[in-house]
């Protein structure tokens, strides 16, 4: 039995062993054979598309505008400058070598080290990082497999490396490669990007600037001396540390050379691509979508064949740079630099970006304001934190509900309105018209922040767990928000609720890769369409007739809202950002201005009265010619024409205050059209037959009158249309007194003389917010030095006193004591956002 269990032990070894064996010739020849598999793979390749070694070009990409006609071509005329080897300095080859492919004359197309690396990379990754590949290798993907996007693009890379090495000596592999190299801006080869960088022939190429040229195809934007010269240079002394340590260059030569500037473009060098003027940030904006969204990068952009279908519009963008070319659009220069701005605008229904300014003077590939900034949007943001969720997340709110409008405390933020007016209560829509912080305040604090936060994220707004307080209500966020984000969320007005998604790409064709790229739709339902409207009508009366009346345009609908954000230097007059966001029918404009950097020297008086003609100015040259079309509320809903008789109909106020040693009388009124004039007269307390005109065919909503005696008129507005009609009058307005009496107490008191912390936010009572500023702009339109400051003393005329050593106002007009010290709820916070 042992002698059997022997045998058959002996008999399961040979079969192991012949196993094995067989296993290992069947494996010699399946490497041998899918060698020859590879190379016979690749041979096909290379013959079916030699011509593209031979001709190291094809027609250009071109980019359309919205109604198909060319914007420009993205192929250089340089591009056809090919430099043989031997022309080559010596240091410019070493220098690829030493960085690309160090073991490049040793191996045979693949480094095998190396590419089993990258692959496993690849697989860890889940994604084509491509890295380690040969020089060889990056000849054959350049040239054959540029739109190729499957994970085999390594497989095939490798065949075709393998078969270039078999046809091709490792000079003329080399000499095609330092041909083919894309350098960024539409320059291949070495010929050209020396040319583009340095101005010289390759011929001519110093050591330091071989190293530069060797830097840049890692990453060309990147690495680009001219958009990043700090990582341009780190990248190019790494370059000549690897050329000394394989022993290139000494020691010596690589001190010297990391000593050397990198180069630094000229008007000479300046990249135009036959682009208009201003055209340069949407056309950056272009190259940057095609490679996040669709994988295309801008090298196979620049090597052509594609057709990239735009929503440019030219008109628009024409009367964008135009507008821009005008200095008197903005504030006055600081002695050092001006006021930055950007702007965008979006198609109001499918989200496609018309135009756009990256900045007053945006440089290629710079950073683009209109799409990147991040700054506090102001009062802007009331609508989409505020307004909106709250009339959308519960039926009993809506444009004619009853806000708190008293000056009080929330837990230690204690709001304050532009204008230092309060009441007890406003309604929704006049709190919207005149931008007024406390309503807005206090309606999020009924609503609740996480109910905003829910919203704000649905309108595709980015915020961070700092921006969870009530400050938000005010556009007083941690990070803040860019141009491109709050057009972006404004879509949902005038679109039903529904945002939409901005883009700029509408597709992509290349024909000899048989690649077709559409942009799919991206919206979503946001808010109610019922919502959508409310909140619209009263942004159109914000626009009509609130501070956003410098965006009106004569003939068209507009609606929309200011912003503006006090700056932490200065006194309150003084503004950080100036915004307006608004729309038509059509589009969706946001603007904004302010200092990049602020200091004592440069800051910014004005405020969202300049942003808000900045968009009228634009829209209606963009629109010229458009036919004219109104807002559409959704179906079933009316166009709210007793809010529209409201409106027609000529509410006046009179507000007593004190301007220097002068008593006046401020008035405003709301309602009226846009044609309307007006007629102010004064009123006699005895008579009200008995009328004083002080004022014929103003076209303001506002008139300050200046009293010359102690009597304590009353006034009215009779509105007059545009064929000089006299229409039904104001109601008659008593003055009001209580700004004046606040004025003088809080002059006693200094309750309001508040500072702000460098990091935005001021801290009081129970919990810290972030400092939100002033609106910028009054009632009126008017600019932010025009405004009342709440934390001066007023000047009161010392000449002026009763016996009991109490002070009086000028005229001898006597006032009703002041209310208590604790009169309008709670402590006091210091530094409190006054913005709208």
């Amino acid at each position: 039995m042992a002698t059997k269990a022997k045998q058959r032990g002996k008999k399961k070894k040979k079969k192991l062993l012949m196993f094995a064996v067989s296993f290992t010739v069947f494996l010699i020849f399946s490497v041998i054979g899918g060698y020859f598999v590879l190379l016979y793979a690749g041979e096909k390749m290379i013959e079916t598309q030699i011509q593209k070694l031979e001709a190291l070009k094809s027609e250009p990409t071109v980019i359309y505008d919205k109604d198909g006609n060319e914007i420009t071509k993205l192929l250089r005329e340089k591009n056809t400058k090919y430099v043989p080897l031997t022309q080559m300095p010596d240091h410019l080859i070493n220098a690829f070598i030493a960085t690309e492919d160090r073991r490049f004359f040793e191996h045979k197309g693949v480094d095998m080290f190396r590419i089993g690396g990258a692959i496993i990379n690849d697989i860890r990754k889940g994604s084509l990082a491509e890295g380690g590949s040969t020089i060889t290798q990056q000849l054959a993907r350049r040239v054959f497999l540029s739109l190729e996007q499957t994970f085999w693009r390594k497989t095939k890379e490798v065949c075709i490396a393998m078969a270039l090495e078999r046809r091709y000596s490792k000079d003329q592999i080399l000499e095609m490669y330092l041909n083919q190299i894309y350098f960024g801006e539409g320059a291949y080869g070495v010929g050209d990007a020396a040319q583009r960088y340095f101005d010289k022939d390759v011929t001519q190429l110093d050591l330091h600037e071989s190293a530069m040229l060797a830097a840049i195809p890692k990453a060309p934007t990147t690495y680009s001396p001219f958009n990043n010269p700090d990582k341009a240079k780190l990248r190019r002394d790494t370059v000549l540390r690897l050329m000394s340590e394989q022993g290139f260059i000494t020691q010596e030569q690589k001190v010297t050379a990391q000593a050397k500037p990198v180069p630094e473009e000229t008007d000479e060098t300046k990249a135009g691509g036959g682009l208009k003027k201003g055209y340069r940030a949407f056309y950056d904006y272009v190259i940057r979508e095609a490679e996040a969204k669709y994988d295309v990068t801008e090298e196979d952009l620049y090597r052509g064949g594609w057709k990239i279908y735009t929503t440019f519009n030219p008109k628009m963008q024409d009367a964008m740079v135009e507008a821009y070319d005008n200095p008197a659009n903005f504030p006055k220069p600081g002695p050092q630099r001006a006021v930055e701005s950007a702007m965008i605008v979006i198609d109001a229904k499918t989200g496609g970006i018309a135009a756009m300014m990256g900045g007053r003077d945006y440089k290629p590939k710079g950073f683009n304001l209109a799409t990147d900034m991040q700054r506090q949007p102001g009062s802007s943001f009331k609508p989409l934190a505020v307004y909106a969720p709250a009339i959308d997340s519960d039926s009993k709110w809506g444009p004619n509900s009853s806000l708190s409008n008293k000056r009080q405390d929330f837990n230690g933020y204690e709001p304050r309105n532009y204008n230092n007016k309060y009441s007890d209560s406003v309604s929704m829509t006049r709190a919207v018209i005149d931008s007024l912080n406390v309503p807005a305040v206090w309606l999020l604090n009924e609503i609740g922040i996480g109910t905003s936060l829910k919203y704000l994220e649905k309108f595709g707004i980015n915020l961070s767990e700092k921006d969870r307080n009530l400050a938000i209500a005010l556009g007083g966020l941690d990070k803040g928000t860019s141009p491109l984000k709050m057009a972006q969320a404004y879509t949902a007005f005038p679109n039903s609720g529904v945002v939409s998604e901005a883009h700029v790409i509408e597709r992509m064709e290349n024909e000899r890769g048989g690649i077709q790229k559409v942009y799919q739709p991206k919206q979503e339902q946001v808010i109610k369409p019922e919502t959508a409207w409310k909140v619209h009508t009263m942004l159109e009366r914000a626009v009509k007739e609130g501070t956003g009346r410098n965006a009106r345009i004569s003939g068209r609908h507009v609606a929309g809202k200011t912003g503006t954000t006090q700056s932490l230097i200065g006194n309150s007059s003084v503004n950080k950002d100036a915004w307006f966001v608004g729309y038509t029918p059509e589009y969706v404009g946001a603007v904004w201005m302010g200092y990049d950097k602020e200091d004592a020297q440069h800051l910014m008086r004005e405020g969202s009265s300049l942003t808000a003609k900045m968009f009228a100015t634009v829209l209606k040259k963009g629109l010229k010619g458009e036919p004219v079309r109104d807002f559409e509320p959704p179906a079933g809903m009316k166009r709210y024409e007793e809010e529209k008789k409201e409106a027609a109909s000529v509410h006046l106020s009179a507000d007593l205050t004190l301007e220097g040693n002068s008593l006046k009388v401020i008035l405003t009124w709301s309602g009226g059209d846009d044609d309307y004039t007006y007629d102010v007269y004064r009123v006699s307390p005895d008579n009200p037959d008995n009328r004083q005109l002080i004022a014929a065919g103003v076209k303001d909503n506002r008139h300050v009158d200046t009293l010359d005696s102690p009597v304590m008129y009353k006034y009215v507005v009779v509105p007059h249309d545009a064929d000089g009609r006299e229409l039904e009058p104001s109601n008659i307005a008593e003055i009001n007194t209580k700004q004046l009496e606040q004025l003088l107490q809080e002059g006693e008191h200094h309750d309001d003389s508040g500072t702000h912390e460098d990091d935005g936010t001021v801290e009081g009572g129970n919990g810290q917010y972030p400092s939100t500023g002033t609106e910028g702009q009054d009632g009126t339109g008017q600019p932010a030095d025009d405004q009342p400051s709440g934390g001066e003393t007023p000047v009161i005329p010392p000449d002026i006193v009763q016996p009991n050593g109490q002070q009086l106002p000028p005229n001898g007009i006597e006032l009703p004591p002041p209310p208590p010290e604790d009169a309008g709820g709670g402590r006091h916070s210091p530094g409190n956002g006054r913005n709208r």
